[in-house]
C-alpha cells in the first residue's frame, strides 16, 4: 500500500510541473502580449500627433488664403525652438510655428519637447492651382508597408519604419 502511495504522489508531482509549465507560458504570452499593445499604443499617439499637426497647418493655410503659395516647401524639426515673434510676415511666422510644432515646443516634459511624433518632418507641395497637399512625416517602431507619399523618403533609419499623413487642401478662388 505504501508503493501506492508513492505512486500516486509522483504523478501527483508531474501534474504540478506540466500546470507550472503551462501556466509559465501564459505568462510569456501575457507579456509579448502587453508589450504588442504598448507598440500599437505609441504608434496610435504618434499618428495622432501627427493628424493634429496637419490639420493646424491646413487651418494656417486658409487663414492665409493669398499667401498660401509661400507655405510651399519642406519642413523638419529643428534641434532648438525657433523665436517666431520676429518675422515679418505672417507666413514666415506660421513657417516658424509649424516648424516649432513639429519638434514638439507646445508639449514640455522634464525639459524636454514631447508634443511630436518621432523624427517629424513635413512637406507642402502644390500639384495644381489653389490645390495644396499638407504631409507629416514621422519615425515609426515597428516595420510595415512603405508610405506612397515621398515625404521624408530617405531621411528615417529604415523606410518601413517611414510613416505619413496628409490631406489635401483646395482653396477656392473667391471674388474674382
Amino acid at each position: 500500500m505504501s508503493a501506492y502511495r508513492a505512486q500516486i504522489r509522483g504523478f501527483t508531482l508531474i501534474e504540478v510541473l506540466i500546470a507550472l509549465v503551462i501556466l509559465a507560458f501564459g505568462m510569456l504570452s501575457l507579456a509579448r502580449a502587453m508589450g504588442r499593445s504598448s507598440q500599437n499604443e505609441f504608434e496610435a499617439l504618434q499618428r495622432s500627433q501627427a493628424i493634429v499637426i496637419a490639420q493646424e497647418m491646413v487651418e494656417r493655410l486658409n487663414a492665409n488664403r493669398k499667401e498660401a503659395a509661400l507655405y510651399v516647401g519642406d519642413y523638419s524639426s529643428s534641434v532648438t525652438l525657433q523665436d517666431c515673434t520676429v518675422p515679418p510676415t505672417l507666413a514666415a511666422r506660421d513657417r516658424c510655428q509649424f516648424e516649432n510644432r513639429l519638434f514638439g515646443a507646445d508639449i514640455v516634459d522634464a525639459g524636454k519637447a514631447i508634443g511630436a511624433p518621432l523624427a517629424a518632418r513635413a512637406c507642402i507641395t502644390s500639384p495644381g492651382p489653389n490645390v495644396y497637399i499638407v504631409a507629416v512625416a514621422w519615425q515609426g517602431i515597428v516595420p510595415t508597408a512603405p508610405a506612397d507619399s515621398p515625404c521624408g523618403v530617405g531621411t528615417f533609419d529604415r523606410e518601413e519604419n517611414r510613416r505619413v499623413f496628409s490631406t489635401i487642401v483646395q482653396i477656392a478662388t473667391l471674388g474674382a
